[in-house]
């Protein structure tokens, strides 16, 4: 038997892009009805300790931890049972919480016995059919895309904190493994005891074998060939003769193939008598032929097809695995290879041939041209040089960015559980090129993965550090600056590349609208909108007429505060009409990621950001040699929809 992983999913991957996983097992085709079975398996607890309990007039067992667990009832759990030899690894249901440090699950059986320091965890279970070749591919991104966040916060958004990134990521386990109706193959009979048993000697452990001391086993052995050399006659009746032993014996069917000359002796017939070298069959003999060899195909004897009870399993150095049943051991013969088999057809589960940890998928999508299992590494930042960290951004460190001093924005960071980002460094210069000051923001306390504040208002807004300078001091010249990850608050260190940042100094003759946008790798970018814009007002009435005039005195009259037709419901939506300026050609990357974003936001000349759809269906991207010769006009709607009554 061999389980491996041919195509596993990285360390670090994009959960929009594809998640593969290609696995393969030599059983695949020696196994009735195989499948795979991969599990995804997440919020990994480590048992304390297992014991029994009653619960709704039930056994059930009850799993105890250390620390608070957020499981509830219903949810489906993995349990890794490495202590027992997985004697109890499999899928399980929570039936009740009985408090924030323990649950009960439907393993009856309960544990006895080492017990303390097996893992459960929640479970997505897949089953897949083996393909032409024999594996199984899943590509998981369609559900690990669930399990990371698309949006920038539940909360209300304060732009001037770093926030905490948590649901940016989402970290697994994958234990994958197989199901059949499980067949051993054994090689021959053995003699143990006055009982018969049956070996593999190419299996060497008990580990993968199902079968316990007790189950009810098929026994069903192959048909065996004797080369039979010619033929000869016999009283009338036809004979086959050969040079090498047989074990077959009177009265017992058997097939003969190979004659030509008489093929009526060919096929089924029944044997007469039988001596060690030859065998008589009960077809009568038709005429002298040529030496004519062949195969006779049957059972030899003695016959083991039968249902029996397995009465000891064990491994031998002579034998491998060796299975002992309750079937007496009749006499010595020929090898007699076959398979056993559950006689009641039991489907048996192996969820733990191969276990792979330490993959983690993150809220970005990959551009298929540039898609590869290691194309997200480089945006998660780790021990290496900064040079090989990049912020989870489109935006490149290869140019500087056009952005308005009110600019809304959030860049993300991604880093490895060693955490070599304790935030966000700034680095201000004038307009002529020389460093004003350095300052930082810290990360959010105990944070992985965080947003930092983009725009250069949202930083003053912020809780910054000084390093070098004050800011306060030299905010007014700023005319450009970078962000970058740094190690160590106390003396920052690069950790990341830098992104740079030049404040817009275009005199623009209209509000400026900034739209912010969720990129393809997660952060919260922006770009100002500095030319004309328009606003437009949409709306649908609903109407109805009501009796006109004043019936309350004996004399009808109109009043002029009548109306007959009356509105009782509006709906109405605004939309905007907004034009980029003049852009450098770089800039068109971030247009054509801008109408792909499934996350967009207005922000209007008053700094407040409107959730917003983009109605333009398809924008042309110019590119050409001359920079700064195009400008692009997008309307947007509002996401949101206002109703009075």
């Amino acid at each position: 038997m061999g389980y491996s992983a041919i195509t596993t999913p990285d360390t670090y991957m994009a959960a929009y892009s594809a998640v593969p996983i290609k696995v393969y097992s030599t059983e695949w085709n020696t196994q009735e009805n195989f499948k795979y079975l991969i599990n995804l398996c997440w919020d990994t607890i480590t048992i304390s300790s297992i014991t029994t309990a009653s619960y709704g007039n039930n056994a059930y067992t009850k799993l105890t931890v250390a620390s608070s667990i957020d499981y509830e009832i219903g949810d489906s759990v993995f349990l890794e049972d490495v202590l027992n030899s997985n004697q109890f690894t499999g899928y399980y249901n929570v039936q009740a919480v009985p408090n924030s440090t323990s649950i009960l699950i439907d393993l009856i059986t309960g544990l006895q016995t080492n017990t303390s320091g097996n893992k459960l965890s929640k479970v997505i279970k897949w089953k897949l059919n083996p393909d032409p070749d024999g594996y199984g591919k899943l590509d998981l991104s369609n559900v690990l895309k669930d399990k990371v966040s698309d949006v920038l916060t539940g909360q209300s958004v304060n732009y001037a904190l770093a926030y905490d990134g948590e649901d940016t990521r989402f970290c697994y386990t994958l234990f994958c493994g197989s199901e059949k109706n499980y067949v051993f193959e054994f090689e021959d009979n053995v003699f143990s005891g006055g009982s018969v048993g049956f070996y593999n000697s190419n299996i060497l452990s008990l580990s993968g074998v199902p079968f316990q001391v007790g189950d009810l086993i098929t026994i069903t052995q192959d048909q065996v060939g004797w080369s039979y050399t010619d033929n000869f006659f016999s009283s009338g009746s036809v004979g086959f003769t050969g040079s090498t032993q047989h074990s077959f014996l009177a009265g017992q069917t058997i097939t003969v193939t190979g004659q030509e000359t008489n093929p009526y002796y060919n096929g089924i017939t029944t044997i007469l008598s039988a001596n060690t070298y030859a065998l008589i069959t009960n077809k009568s003999f038709q005429s002298a032929s040529p030496v004519e060899p062949g195969i006779i195909y049957g059972i030899p004897r003695p016959e083991y097809n039968a249902t029996a009870l397995i009465t000891e399993i064990f491994t031998s150095v002579t034998y491998g695995v060796v299975i002992i049943t309750n079937i007496p051991y009749a006499t010595a013969s020929v090898v007699i290879p076959g398979s056993i088999q559950y006689a009641n057809g039991i489907i048996t589960t192996s969820p733990n041939e191969l276990k792979i940890t330490g993959s983690c998928v993150f809220n970005a999508h990959i551009n298929r041209p540039d898609y590869s299992l290691t194309a997200y590494d480089p945006y998660v930042i780790q021990n290496r040089s900064y040079s090989g960290n990049n912020i989870s951004t489109l935006l490149s460190g290869d140019t500087c960015y056009r952005i308005e001093p009110s600019t809304i924005g959030f860049l993300l960071t991604h880093q490895d559980a060693s955490n070599y980002a304790d935030g966000m460094s700034y680095m201000f210069y004038n307009s002529s090129g020389s460093l004003l000051g350095l300052a930082y923001i810290v990360k959010p306390t105990n944070s992985q993965d965080f947003y930092s504040p983009l725009g250069l208002d949202q930083f003053a807004a912020s809780n910054y550090v000084n390093y070098t300078n004050t800011f306060t001091g030299y905010s007014g010249n700023v005319a450009s600056y970078t962000m970058n990850t740094y190690n160590s608050a106390g003396s920052p260190v690069q950790s990341s590349n830098k992104i740079c940042f030049k404040l817009n100094t275009d005199c623009s003759m209209y509000e400026v609208f900034n739209i912010m946008w969720k990129d393809r790798y997660g952060s919260y970018i922006s770009y100002p909108f500095i030319y004309m814009s328009r606003k437009n007002i949409e709306s649908d009435r609903k109407t109805y007429y009501k009796q006109e005039g004043n019936w309350n005195d004996d004399t009808f009259q109109y009043y002029d505060y009548d109306r007959g037709e009356t509105n009782f419901y509006t709906q109405s939506k605004n939309s905007y009409v907004v034009n980029s300026g003049w852009l450098y050609q770089f800039e068109t990357e971030l247009m054509e990621d801008l109408m792909q974003s499934t996350d967009v936001y207005l922000q209007t000349p008053d700094n407040r950001l409107y959730p917003c759809m983009i109605n333009d269906t398809s924008v042309e991207l110019f590119k050409e040699i001359n920079e700064q010769i195009f400008s692009y006009t997008f309307n947007l709607r509002v996401a949101f929809n206002e109703f009075r009554f």
